[in-house]
Formats: C-alpha cells, structure tokens, sequence
C-alpha cells in the first residue's frame, strides 16, 4: 500500500490530526500506539507535542500560509494581456510579427518597467488563459529547393 504523507492533505485536515493525537495522548494513550494508529512520523506527534506544551490548542492551529509577493499587480497583468491580445508585435515596435515569450519577458515598455523570467512569462500566461500557438502549415511562398538546400 502507498504511504501518504502530509503534502497530499489539506491544512485543516493536518490541523484536525494533530489535535486529536494531542488528545490521545493526554487521556493516557502512548505516543507509540498513536504513531501506529494514525499513521503519524514519530517527529511528527513529538512536535505537535512540544508545540502544545508550550502554546496550548492555539499552537496546534494551522499558520496562514503565505507565498512570496505577486511581481505583477492586477493593473499591470490587465494592460499586458489587452496588449498581447489587441496589438500586434509590429505596432510596439518590435521585429517580429508574432508575440513570443522572449518578447514579453524583455520588452521596452515603460508601463511595466520589469523583467521576467521564461518560467514566470509561462506561468503569466497560463493564468491569463493565454497558450502558445503555432502556424498551422508553412508559407505558400516558400520555396521547397531551397529548404532542402
């Protein structure tokens, strides 16, 4: 059977088990027989222990989770996908007819004044529902003995 760890359970899941092995434990069960039962890693209940020991049921509580600060505000990602949905490339004068990521990422827009990285470009795009997209055929002019050459 696959082991499941913390990462794959919701906070309040985590929040919920650790309080019920704290009371396990307090109404006179051994740490030992909670670990089996519950699933639990013995640094696992041990902290939850110490944490609430020190801090009570208050301590046992899960912390809002943050994440780092948004590069982009709402304004900013707004203007850039009106502009990548609304402008060509060639009226911001860039070289190329079509929007890439490279584009994006290092543009001389003094509205954004900020540089991405290829994986954060990906990212923005994803969240603005935008994919990358691909000519469907090749041009008519080309001429194939050159290709070839």
């Amino acid at each position: 059977m696959k082991r499941r760890d913390g990462r794959s359970v919701d906070q309040k899941t985590l929040e919920e088990i650790r309080i019920r092995a704290v009371q396990r434990v307090q109404s006179g069960e051994s740490p030992e027989v909670v670990i089996q039962t519950l699933r639990l890693s013995r640094s696992c209940i041990y902290t939850s222990l110490a944490h609430y020991g020190y801090g009570g049921w208050d301590a046992l509580k899960t912390a809002r989770l943050t994440g780092r600060l948004l590069k982009l505000k709402a304004v900013q990602k707004r203007w850039l996908y009106r502009t990548i949905t609304g402008k060509s490339p060639l009226r911001c004068r860039l070289e190329f007819a079509s929007w890439t990521r490279e584009m994006i990422g290092s543009p001389p827009w003094e509205k954004i004044r900020l540089r991405l990285s290829l994986a954060s470009i990906t990212r923005l795009l994803r969240q603005l529902r935008l994919s990358c997209q691909r000519p469907l055929g090749r041009a008519w002019e080309q001429d194939a003995k050159q290709v070839r050459r």
